[in-house]
């Protein structure tokens, strides 16, 4: 009966990866301690990101030329990490224009993406004391699930309305080429942000939001203490890897392989 129970445990716990367990909990902890200090009320402050500050600016150049702000949160849903941050900083966009007078415009692919765009022109408009401009449909449009429809969709948006300035914040495949390459067409100045298609991306912005820099500056924007404290914990986990990463290497280098048995590499 013992060997059995044995056997049984040896399936779940696999041995040699003592390192990895501790690795583990340390950034549990962490992240849990990050996350108490926000609850405490610790703020950190986010170092100032150059394409964050030409968003305040680009706001600006709309209202000087009297032309549209357009904001494009990608082909995901709700569920998507890189939707929501876009989202938020529509939310901040869409508040700042209403009260300058800019039109703030979009387009998703999503349903749920589409109305929490509503909800939040609603409620940009409703914040700068004119709800009476608000109209269903007026300002957000939707030209289909799939992703090239919804590029090619934004893209004749994009001539129609021809925004002085363009948001790509959120989830992007190679749709992001057909709505970036019209944006540059018509002169708007263009910033981006995505994981996954970055480098597409980046072609046509002019600013950029570097890989994870996206939920920086959401947190950023929103002064949200709680979002705040998610990218501290975080930072103190890559910070571990990079000292690990910097520590293995110069043994590596020297011919001492203790670190990666360790590791249980």
């Amino acid at each position: 009966m013992i060997p059995i129970i044995l056997s049984e445990v040896g399936q779940l716990l696999r041995t040699g990866r003592t390192f990895q367990l501790i690795f583990v909990i340390v950034l549990g902890v962490l992240i849990a301690a990050a996350y108490i200090l926000g609850r405490r009320g610790k703020m950190w402050e986010i170092r100032p990101l150059e394409a964050l500050e030409a968003i305040w600016e680009g706001v600006g150049r709309c209202a000087e030329m009297g032309r549209p702000v357009m904001v494009l949160p990608g082909i995901s849903g709700l569920g998507s990490p890189e939707t929501l941050a876009g989202l938020t900083i529509f939310g901040e966009v869409a508040q700042r224009a209403a009260e300058i007078g800019v039109t703030p415009i979009s387009a998703a692919s999503s349903s749920e993406v589409i109305l929490a765009s509503e909800a939040i022109i609603r409620s940009a408009f409703t914040s700068a004391g004119k709800p009476e401009l608000y109209a269903t449909g007026k300002y957000v449009r939707w030209f289909g699930g799939d992703q090239f429809s919804y590029a090619v969709g934004a893209a004749g948006q994009v001539i129609a309305d021809k925004p002085a300035m363009t948001l790509q914040i959120g989830y992007f495949l190679f749709d992001v080429i057909v709505a970036a390459e019209t944006g540059s067409r018509v002169g708007s100045v263009q910033i981006g942000g995505t994981l996954g298609s970055l480098n597409m991306l980046a072609m046509f912005c002019d600013h950029v939001f570097i890989g994870e820099e996206i939920y920086a500056a959401s947190a950023r924007i929103s002064r949200d203490i709680m979002a705040t404290a998610t990218i501290a914990g975080q930072d103190w986990v890559k910070l571990i890897v990079i000292v690990l990463l910097i520590v293995g290497t110069i043994l590596g280098l020297a011919g001492n392989t203790e670190l990666y048995k360790i590791m249980g590499m």
